[in-house]
């Protein structure tokens, strides 16, 4: 095997530049949550690899006769259009020194539509496809099978953070997300985060964290529509906001509480935290319960169907268990010391078990050079 240059397509094109690996390039978007992609640089660079983002990929007329592989492994579709990042795929698996290694795709169905829609020409461009999800689970997005290959989303860390872990005098409840719609509603769970905030906050008993909380939503996700009209949306529900107050948004706004300059310190000062994924789908776990284990504050965990298959249930509180947010307040309410110590003592210890393996950033690290090992020839 000789060195290759390395292209990482990221997620977004705010990650171009080499951005991708800037730790410090993104502080809303959670404590080094780029530390996965990093340790892919580093381990394909110990291997003896050039790595770059994919904006450094030479033109076809540029590149050159030399004889080092160009391999491509992209993290998600960069560009403003889903459209436009397959056509420089189709360009790309045109030319002779370039391999597209893997699409990994890291985002969620009712977040990016139109990318799960091109997954069945992407797995024809790319040698492989990798998901958090399964095949049968994804059809519903995809239309067409698609063969997966499962990873668990990377976390950034890999032990608990001692010293807030330990933190007492610890407030009752909140949750952290951005104010965000989804742009596709099937199994989604951002309705549900606005219904359980507006419930517990006639008691006073939750905080909401996370940006715009204090103005419209936005739609996540990649759109074709021009930025005057989206802000022109945006002035409209303000507008019918003053007019004709929503009841759910006036709520959850009364419990926002603004940005967290750190994920960590913040929800470390809770006891219990309000942990919904997108979406209800198979696979789809993110950082969002691991959050909670490295701070020692117990997680209500609602999303992935099969989460019993990789967290242990005496780590957190699963929301399938109660009719209703009324039965879940009365069991949150009923929890004594002891209780709450043998949740966090649960959590870390998973943490430090082999069960927690599949979500360390080093593994991942490691099946992407093996994957890059395996083209490399």
């Amino acid at each position: 095997m000789s060195g290759a240059d390395i292209y990482l397509d990221p997620p977004t094109h705010h990650q171009f530049g080499g951005r991708l690996f800037d730790r410090e390039s993104n502080p809303f978007a959670g404590d080094d949550i780029l530390a996965p992609y990093v340790a892919v640089r580093d381990r394909l660079v110990a291997a003896g690899h050039a790595v770059h983002t994919a904006d450094a990929l030479p033109d076809a007329h540029a590149s050159g006769p030399e004889s080092r592989k160009r391999i491509v492994i992209s993290f998600g579709t960069p560009d403003r259009l889903v459209s436009s990042a397959v056509r420089r795929y189709r360009a790309w698996a045109r030319r002779p020194d370039v391999t597209l290694s893997a699409f990994v795709a890291m985002e969620c169905p009712v977040v990016e539509p139109r990318m799960f829609a091109a997954l069945p020409e992407l797995a024809t461009l790319f040698r492989r496809v990798l998901s958090w999800s399964d095949t049968p689970s994804l059809l519903p997005f995809t239309h067409r099978p698609v063969t997966i290959e499962r990873f668990c989303w990377p976390q950034s860390f890999d032990a608990a953070h001692e010293e807030l872990w330990a933190r007492g005098d610890r407030k009752f409840l909140l949750m952290m997300n951005a104010n965000k719609l989804p742009r596709l509603y099937r199994e989604e769970l951002y309705t549900a985060r606005l219904e359980a905030v507006r419930f517990f906050h006639q008691f006073g008993e939750i905080d909401l964290y996370g940006r715009n909380w204090d103005g419209p939503p936005t739609r996540v996700g990649k759109t074709a529509t021009p930025f005057a009209l989206r802000r022109l949306g945006s002035q409209l529900w303000s507008w019918r906001q003053r007019m004709l107050p929503d009841p759910l948004y006036t709520a959850v706004a009364a419990a926002s509480k603004g940005p967290s300059k750190s994920k960590s310190e913040t929800v470390s000062q809770y006891r219990f935290a309000l942990c919904f994924e997108n979406s209800k789908l198979t696979g789809w776990i993110t950082e969002k319960i691991f959050d909670c284990f490295f701070v020692g504050t117990i997680p209500v965990y609602w999303g992935a169907p099969d989460i019993l298959e990789w967290v242990p249930a005496e780590c957190f509180i699963d929301m399938r268990e109660f009719r209703d947010f009324a039965e879940l307040r009365r069991f949150l309410r009923s929890v004594t010391p002891d209780q709450e110590q043998a949740y966090r003592e649960a959590a870390r210890a998973y943490l430090q078990s082999p069960r927690f393996d599949p979500f360390r950033r080093h593994n991942f690290a490691e099946r992407l050079a093996q994957i890059v090992e395996a083209d490399d020839v």
